[in-house]
């Protein structure tokens, strides 16, 4: 028939096979009506898993015939009386539940009627008559009362693997699963699916949370699948091939278990080759609400599958096909951002190493304090890590650590808090908890529920530009001197860099190892291989030995202490980094501030600054602002109006190299106009020299200096 619609059965069927009267030929090993009525109970997964091609329409299943081809000329009632009842509108046969099966699977009587019962009775895990001991399950699980539920788990063949049971005990509800090819109450190896017939034959697959939601869905002509055991299943122990190549929408439980259990298993799927999509509950529905919620209550099902959002991956964006080089890199490269400059990218992971005691965790919190607080005017910039501080935005500073009182004290000796900078001390929120850890059932590396919380707020966090993990060891249950860890960790990091184009950072400790250059502090970074390798740049800090220590607060001219002075730099760097050592000294507060361009002016030579202090004091004149040697517009007095090179430099220094300047020649002193004292720094033939200048008003006014009533 090629009717569009199925037909309803007639008012008055005569089973063309009907067991109801059949003799006992021989003593049947299980009881008829049991099996009748278990039949009935599981209807629909009875019947997909004897016509894996048939389909529900409203309240009748269709399937061409009873060799299971396509089409709708045999048809059965779902409900009602005549639950059960079949007709093949094409030839004429009818009979119920148990005709059906005796017909599909070739069994005729009546010698065969004990057969027939036995074989659906292992299809149902239907009790024998007399069974034997060893198929019974545990008495433990007999203690739970009769099963109020039961759902089948069978393959593309129509074979049983597995069974779940559900209990309602005084307690609650509690499942129990049956391997039926173990005959042993456990989980099968590997976990099958849920309707595998049907999935096998769709090429769109909904995947939600329990046997319940999946049923609720393939009544309303759906095809859906759960894993065994739903939102809390052993992930790598279930089978997720059958769903390769297809059209996957995972529907979670609206909360959190759900949310993170989606978040597991799409990687999976994209793993097996599936075109995933995820479905977005409606933020107005309550808590847990799920598929067979949205069927009871009549809620638009097809329009919020439409309405899913395809997932992207790295998995599917391999198609070696798109990324022709001439079409996909067309035009200017885009400009790397950075949050440091040169050393520190926005949209990377990056990693920040040093000895205990370093005082790398409190220059990392002045970083994320300077990020938050950018406005062209910053409290301990511009210069942090020896670049100059080009992100700003949110700020999310993670301690593992320091307590909430010692954050505090921190914070207040920074200056004023921003609003945009968000600092969470662990130890004040219930203790550090592992964001990496073994996976129970592999061993191998995995993220917990912990990472994956974080990371959904910081992905709908707007405006982030900083992520700061200190330190990383006590926020892992990884051995991070495995290499295998150390680039889960590293992986999982710059995927959540990417997603929120933050610069998301992870302090780590040195072995116990002395480092006083560069290449012996990347050499002293704890499981450096995998991590080293694993992110984009790395930073060290180091104590340089005690002799250069000594030397560097000389020339600062600051006393000596041991542990005063600490070196830094880029230790690896993947593209363009600022390369440079950077030279810290502890101030009062504790905190590491740059002094490397106090160095190193201090280390230039009288023959690399005279000449731009010559230069200078030509300029001023020129301008109407002319230097004196010393006194209120002294050249030490007006130095920070000279280049950054002399802001450092000694009183009695410029002083002397004023007078270089002067027995050289190459500078005179002049008398301005009316005055009795010639003290005013010119070139030889500049304006003041030549008697022509024009002070500026108000200059010879400074300090009563160059008056002429004062002279």
């Amino acid at each position: 028939m090629n009717e569009t619609a199925p037909q309803p059965l007639p008012a008055a069927v005569h089973p063309f096979f009907d067991f109801n009267d059949v003799p006992d030929v021989v003593t049947p090993r299980r009881d008829k009506d049991e099996v009748r009525a278990r039949l009935l109970d599981q209807l629909e997964s009875v019947l997909l898993y004897l016509f894996p091609r048939g389909k529900r329409r409203g309240k009748q299943f269709v399937v061409g015939n009873l060799q299971g081809d396509t089409g709708d000329s045999l048809v059965i009632e779902l409900e009602g009386p005549k639950r059960g009842l079949w007709i093949d509108f094409d030839t004429g046969e009818s009979g119920d539940v148990l005709a059906l099966w005796a017909c599909v699977r070739g069994y005729t009587l009546p010698a065969a009627f004990s057969d027939l019962l036995d074989d659906a009775g292992d299809w149902l895990l239907v009790p024998r008559i007399a069974p034997a001991p060893a198929v019974r399950p545990a008495a433990a699980y007999d203690d739970l009362g009769p099963y109020t539920g039961k759902w089948d788990y069978v393959g593309t063949d129509g074979q049983l693997l597995a069974c779940v049971y559900r209990y309602d005990t005084p307690t609650g509800k509690q499942y129990r699963p049956w391997d039926a090819r173990a005959r042993a109450m456990r989980m099968p190896e590997p976990r099958p699916l849920y309707n595998l017939p049907a999935v096998a034959a769709s090429d769109a697959v909904v995947l939600v949370e329990g046997e319940k939601c999946a049923d609720a869905l393939m009544h309303f002509g759906i095809v859906a699948t759960t894993a065994m055991g739903g939102a809390s299943t052993a992930i790598d122990k279930t089978d997720w091939t059958p769903l390769a190549g297809k059209t996957v929408a995972v529907w979670p439980d609206h909360d959190e278990a759900g949310a993170r259990y989606a978040d597991a298993v799409i990687p999976k799927l994209m793993h097996v080759g599936a075109k995933v999509r995820r479905v977005t509950v409606p933020r107005d529905k309550p808590e847990k609400w799920d598929a067979a919620d949205a069927v009871t209550e009549g809620f638009d099902v097809e329009e919020l599958l439409r309405s899913s959002r395809p997932v992207a991956d790295a998995v599917q964006s391999l198609d070696i096909t798109r990324w022709r080089a001439a079409d996909r890199f067309v035009g200017e490269p885009q400009v790397r951002r950075w949050l440091v400059d040169g050393v520190f990218p926005q949209a990377q992971a990056a990693l920040i190493a040093a000895a205990g005691g370093v005082g790398k965790s409190f220059l990392l919190l002045a970083l994320a304090r300077e990020v938050a607080a950018f406005d062209g005017i910053w409290a301990n910039a511009p210069t942090l890590f020896g670049g100059a501080l080009a992100g700003h935005g949110v700020a999310i500073y993670v301690t593992a650590e320091d307590d909430a009182i010692e954050v505090h004290n921190r914070l207040n000796a920074l200056g004023p808090i921003p609003d945009r900078l968000y600092v969470l001390p662990l130890p004040d929120a219930g203790g550090a908890v592992p964001l990496f850890a073994p996976d129970p059932s592999t061993r191998g590396p995995a993220t917990t529920t912990a990472w994956t919380d974080l990371e959904r707020q910081l992905k709908a966090m707007p405006g982030l530009r900083m992520v700061v993990l200190d330190p990383l060891q006590p926020l892992c249950a990884l051995d991070l001197n495995v290499p295998e860890n150390a680039q889960f960790v590293c992986s999982r990091l710059a995927a959540l860099a990417a997603a929120t184009s933050a610069s998301v950072i992870v302090s780590h400790h040195f072995a116990k190892r002395e480092a006083s250059t560069p290449e012996q502090a990347r050499e002293a970074i704890r499981g450096t291989g995998g991590l080293v390798d694993g992110v984009r740049s790395v930073y060290a800090l180091w104590n340089p030995k005690e002799e250069q220590v000594k030397a560097i607060c000389k020339t600062l001219g600051e006393p000596f202490e041991r542990g005063r002075v600490v070196m830094g730099g880029v230790v690896k760097a993947n593209g363009r980094a600022n390369l440079r050592v950077t030279t810290f000294l502890r101030d009062a507060r504790g905190l590491l501030v740059d002094r490397s361009q106090d160095v190193a002016r201090a280390g230039k030579s009288e023959v690399d600054l005279l000449p731009a202090l010559k230069a200078a004091i030509a300029r001023a004149a020129a301008e109407g602002q002319p230097y004196t040697k010393t006194g209120g517009n002294g050249v030490y007095e007006r130095r920070h109006e000279l280049p950054e090179a002399f802001h450092a430099i000694g009183k009695h220094r410029l002083a002397d190299w004023v007078g270089t300047l002067l027995d050289r020649e190459e500078l005179v002193m002049a008398m301005a106009q009316g005055s009795k004292l010639v003290k005013w720094l010119d070139v030889p033939g500049g304006p003041v020299a030549s008697g022509q200048a024009v002070f500026v008003t108000g200059h010879l006014g400074r300090s009563g200096a160059g008056r002429p009533d004062g002279d």
